[in-house]
């Protein structure tokens, strides 16, 4: 039979599909390649830079160390945890060594009832981070699953935690919080960083760090030096700020949005008085005019502000600023290079600037009740975290009263 080709019908149009949100297909390796690695164009990640993993979950690319420079340990790594997060992301039920909540749905259910219960977004934000830090290390165990983690995970992940100890006691107690809402909630049977082994004691004898004069000038010295991201002109502020921390003992917090009109001038010297943001106690310093020039001089040169053009109004763009000059302060303390008696070096932050204030206040006999003013904290405050300074200092004022009664 012959077809008549007379009307031809046109090919249906192709239809264009719209890719979905990918999920979960599986993790992929990726090497984040150093400066001089010399197969950065390869993509067999044979090469021993840092190994990581990538993966989608509710359509968002999800990125994670994996804690390692060799390729076939990453590849385990990678295998442990992609049949717990595929099951999830296509809302089956999860393999059979790994049934149970996913740690990062727990994660998100506590944030979000903190969220509801009327507790500050700071504090949310301190237990955000904290529970973010611990899934990361998590993921690089290979646990995904909130049951699998067990009481030596804990310990490993505290063990890890570096910072002061009180710093690093607060973590934990955050951490505890977290697992017991998650017994609570009847997703697990026990805490597992509710163990002893696990937890850290606060210390009341704690001996802060402080700089000597010498140390100081090298932490000055060092602020040209200081690049990446630090403009010029954030380089000219935050000296001036190191020096207004040191000779005043203000906390970053009081410093960084502290006001022109704080400072008076009276010929031989400066006067600053506020009020502390953290306490609401009067803080009260005199300020040699040759310090105050160099402030002057480095900060704003004129508004209402020395280190800001405003001050931001939500309480989390305000923590953003004062973070941003925290971070500015821990990288010139890694330029500088400072070390201690043992040629260790020293991890200098801003706090350290009111600590070198009270050492140098207590060096020079000014009585306890007078310094705690000078900073805005109580005298137990005082008493308790520079305890040990004013032993030595009850110590030196000791031996020359033995020495005026000609006992020595």
């Amino acid at each position: 039979m012959k077809v008549s080709h007379r009307h031809k019908v046109e090919p249906a149009p192709r239809l264009k599909l719209q890719r979905k949100a990918r999920e979960v297909a599986r993790v992929t390796l990726y090497s984040r390649h150093r400066q001089d690695c010399k197969r950065r164009e390869e993509t067999n990640n044979a090469c021993m830079c840092p190994k990581w993993a990538r993966y989608f979950r509710a359509g968002r690319l999800t990125r994670i160390s994996l804690d390692t420079c060799d390729r076939e340990a990453a590849e385990t790594k990678a295998a442990e945890i992609t049949p717990s997060l595929k099951a999830a992301s296509e809302g089956k039920p999860a393999p059979e060594r790994a049934k149970g909540k996913l740690l990062e749905d727990a994660i998100n259910e506590f944030l979000a009832t903190k969220e509801q219960s009327g507790v500050t977004e700071k504090h949310v934000a301190k237990l955000r981070y904290e529970l973010t830090a611990f899934q990361t290390f998590a993921h690089r165990a290979g646990l995904v699953i909130l049951a699998e983690i067990g009481t030596e995970h804990a310990l490993a992940y505290r063990n890890q935690l570096e910072g002061a100890q009180n710093t690093r006691a607060k973590r934990i107690f955050r951490l505890i919080g977290f697992f017991t809402f998650c017994v609570e909630m009847g997703w697990i049977m026990r805490n597992p960083a509710k163990a002893q082994s696990v937890k850290l004691r606060y210390s009341d004898q704690q001996t802060p760090r402080a700089l000597d004069d010498a140390q100081f000038a090298a932490l000055l010295a060092a602020v040209p030096k200081v690049n990446g991201r630090t403009k010029d002109e954030q380089r000219t502020k935050l000296r001036a700020l190191v020096l207004l921390m040191r000779w005043t003992g203000l906390a970053i917090r009081d410093a960084v949005f502290i006001e022109r009109a704080r400072f008076v001038e009276n010929g031989v010297s400066w006067k600053m008085q506020l009020r502390r943001a953290k306490t609401g106690h009067a803080v009260y310093c005199r300020i040699t005019n040759e310090v105050m020039r160099e402030v002057l001089a480095g900060a704003n040169p004129e508004g209402r502000y020395l280190f800001v053009d405003e001050v931001p109004t939500g309480e989390k763009e305000r923590d953003n600023a004062v973070k941003g000059w925290g971070d500015r302060f821990r990288k010139l303390g890694e330029v500088a290079d400072i070390r201690d008696e043992h040629q260790q070096p020293l991890s200098v932050t801003s706090h350290w600037m009111r600590h070198s204030f009270v050492l140098w206040c207590l060096t020079h006999d000014l009585p306890t009740e007078d310094i705690a003013a000078l900073v805005g904290d109580s005298v137990e405050i005082v008493a308790k975290h520079y305890s040990e300074w004013i032993a030595a200092r009850q110590e030196r004022l000791d031996s020359r009263m033995l020495a005026a009664l000609g006992l020595v």
